[in-house]
């Protein structure tokens, strides 16, 4: 019985391990090659690769072989098919290749491509068979008059700026030859300079374009205009093509200009213009906890358009008053005229000043704490604020293309997140009426140098979470700019100021390190048995501080506790470790302590604090907590109102990343439209966003550092205070 016992064992452990073989492909590394590459070859993830070859990560070296897991995905050559330096023979396409794709994995150019294998010209379909001499080339074409060869390294942008013509006139000449990206050797059509962008069926947006304005010229509704053009819903902006075919068009709700019709002769469901055309709105009474922005999405219009057809929701927005809204949206209606409007204040309402003018938004501009911003507003000029960023605006507006980027790197999430929270932001300043273009500069276009011909007398470079091993382009441009840092820690090329605008942990280490010397305690160091990691800094501003070490499971040696307190003394206590038992019987050890000795707990790093779920707040309490935080914790209305308006959008609460989004692009919106230079706005005025708060010093020549925080104190009581530095 037992024989058989073992040879039972042996059968399934040896079917075990041939299934185990079958669950992986080998592949021989080629010169040149990365985990990455081979990753999207094989269409598995790079983390897969690791997993299945450990030292991976670290380096790979050519010659070797590397385990490829098989999945459904998995993509494998066929065996018959041959693949190397110089041929391509009898390679079967797989679902969901582009020549795009084959192009970049043969490496040729798509001219090549299509030369040698004619039967894809017209179209490349699963199953076709590639053959290819990779050693052979393409004659290129020369190009006639009035026509460009793309050539390696091209971008529209260039090419647009190499005939002296705009990008819209550029892309509108060749509408029907543009695809996701210009490709080696395609031919381009350079149109006159005089041309107008026109192309049959379609629009180009051009700069100070809005929604409401198009749809009033293509006698279609902003809800059409979407509609046909998706691409727009989230943000339009210059040079994107629109679809204005109103074919099989609701033309039944015109768009007018409310200032310019006269209704003393119309019932309120109807408006006219000097055209004699009849405009369907509706008298709608505004409910009780309603917003400016609730009500703007609800009209399926832009905040900018709803005021301008109730200007009166500029001053403030009241339940019960009666406003025009487009027929078909939902909620109370009446049909009697409004009474003459009255105008009233309400001291119980925080407002900005803006240009002599109220304006009570409701997107979070933390207007208690920025008056000085929101006072000198130069709503007359205009400026422009651009985006450093790895998509374009069309991936950026797109699912699919956003979803492409992702799968491809999902450290791209964190730029989606930031734009979500960041075209907040610029709804909120076209809601005071700021005057302002954006422009996203895409990385992989914007090589050694970027070009801005821009006519704004003010302009800034916001350029979030950029790769610190690649080199920041060199800036040329024709008007002043600055550069924006969002934890990039970019070094500028040239004389442009750099301002790095989040605060690095080691300013809230050293601000309150700082507080504390000022307090002439005594201060004891705790941490585990690895060594306090802010030893030396700590060292540095309080040499006098002693250092007292736990085990593992927070507990400390007899007495050694009572041999570091001072009973004559404030003791404050620094906590330096990052496990949570350790923080639970140290705040244990010291309660205990309360009734002989004035006890103070200290965090240097608010990543130091644990979820309330794990440790409650009750001990901060009792120990009066001090940590730095870059949120104020007590700005909670502001944060409460940007958290729902972003899940009212996004349907998800955002993400640090986002909240990073809305207050550097918000506080920079106000800062490039004051009545005096960026720079001057940084040396002198200290601002407050509902999660941020931006204190710039300077550095060095060109670059400014925001030291902004806040030192918080937990109380005995439920509330907390800020510590002043």
């Amino acid at each position: 019985m037992g024989k058989y016992f073992t040879l039972i064992l042996l059968l399934l452990l040896g079917s075990k391990f041939s299934l185990a073989q079958q669950n992986y492909i080998d592949h021989t590394i080629k010169k040149g090659e990365s985990v990455y590459m081979i990753s999207r070859r094989y269409g598995v993830s790079v983390n897969a690769i690791f997993n299945l070859n450990p030292g991976s990560e670290d380096v790979i070296y050519a010659g070797r072989t590397l385990r490829i897991p098989k999945t459904d995905n998995t993509t494998t050559t066929p065996t018959n098919a041959v693949i190397n330096d110089t041929i391509v023979r009898n390679y079967i396409v797989r679902r969901g290749e582009t020549k795009f794709g084959l192009s970049r994995r043969f490496g040729v150019s798509i001219n090549l491509l299509e030369e040698q294998n004619p039967h894809i010209v017209s179209m490349l379909q699963e199953g076709h068979t590639i053959n290819l001499d990779i050693s052979s080339e393409v004659a290129q074409p020369k190009a006639t008059k009035g026509q460009h060869i793309v050539v390696k390294g091209e971008t529209l942008w260039g090419i647009s700026r190499q005939y002296g013509i705009s990008l819209a006139q550029l892309e509108a000449a060749n509408a029907n030859r543009l695809s996701e990206f210009l490709q080696i050797g395609q031919s381009l059509v350079i149109p006159d300079k005089a041309s107008e962008i026109t192309v049959e069926g379609a629009y180009i947006v051009q700069r100070g374009d809005t929604k409401f304005q198009l749809a009033k010229r293509f006698n279609m509704t902003i809800a059409e205009l979407e509609e046909k053009n998706p691409h727009i819903v989230t943000m339009l902006m210059a040079g994107h093509r629109l679809n204005i075919d109103s074919t099989g068009s609701n033309q039944t709700e015109d768009i007018v200009d409310i200032d310019q019709a006269t209704n003393n002769d119309l019932d309120s469901t109807s408006t006219i213009d000097s055209t004699n055309t009849v405009t369907k709105y509706k008298n709608y009474v505004i409910e009780p906890k309603e917003t400016l922005f609730g009500l703007a999405k609800k009209a399926g219009m832009t905040i900018d358009e709803l005021t301008t057809l109730n200007p009166k929701l500029l001053t403030s927005v009241n339940a019960g008053d009666i406003i025009k809204m487009p027929v078909g949206v939902s909620g109370t209606t009446i049909n009697t005229i409004p009474k003459p409007e009255v105008e009233t204040t309400d001291s119980t309402k925080t407002q900005d000043v803006v240009d002599s003018n109220t304006v009570e938004s409701t997107i979070p501009t933390s207007s208690h704490r920025n008056n000085a911003l929101f006072a000198n507003l130069a709503i007359e000029n205009s400026s422009g604020i651009y985006f450093y960023t790895p998509f374009s605006s069309e991936e950026l507006i797109s699912p699919e293309e956003r979803q492409k980027m992702i799968s491809i790197n999902s450290d791209f999430q964190k730029y989606i997140d930031f734009f979500q929270g960041a075209q907040i932001a610029i709804d909120s300043a076209k809601a005071l009426h700021l005057n302002f273009d954006v422009t996203l500069i895409k990385k992989n276009i914007a090589k050694s140098k970027i070009a801005i011909e821009s006519p704004h007398n003010k302009n800034a470079i916001l350029v979030p979470f950029s790769d610190s091993s690649s080199t920041f382009p060199q800036i040329q441009s024709n008007a002043p700019i600055s550069i924006v840092d969002i934890e990039s820690d970019i070094i500028s090329n040239d004389s442009i100021n750099i301002y790095r605008s989040i605060t690095p942990e080691t300013i809230q280490k050293t601000k309150t390190l700082n507080y504390l010397a000022k307090q002439n305690g005594n201060v004891v160091v705790i941490s585990d048995l690895d060594e306090a990691r802010n030893k030396d800094l700590i060292l540095n501003i309080l040499p006098e501080a002693t250092f007292l070490q736990v085990d593992n499971a927070g507990f400390f040696k007899s007495d050694d506790l009572n041999e570091v307190l001072d009973k004559t003394k404030h003791n404050f206590i620094v906590f330096d470790s990052k496990k949570t038992i350790v923080l639970l019987n140290t705040t244990t050890a010291l309660m205990g302590k309360l009734s002989d000795h004035k006890i103070q707990l200290v965090m240097l790093e608010s990543s130091l604090l644990p979820k309330q779920t794990e440790v409650s707040n009750m001990r901060f309490r009792i120990l009066q907590l001090i940590y730095p935080s870059m949120t104020d914790p007590q700005n909670q209305n502001d944060i409460l109102k940007f958290e729902n308006q972003y899940e009212e959008l996004y349907g998800i609460k955002p993400t640090r990343y986002a909240t990073l989004g809305f207050d550097v692009t918000f506080d920079t919106l106000l800062r490039i439209s004051q009545n005096t230079s960026f720079e001057d706005t940084i040396n002198t005025i200290l601002s407050e966003q509902p999660h941020l708060k931006f204190d710039y010093q300077k550095t060095n020549d060109k670059t400014y550092l925001n030291t902004g925080m806040y030192l918080i104190q937990y109380n005995s009581n439920k509330g907390m205070i800020e510590l002043k530095e």
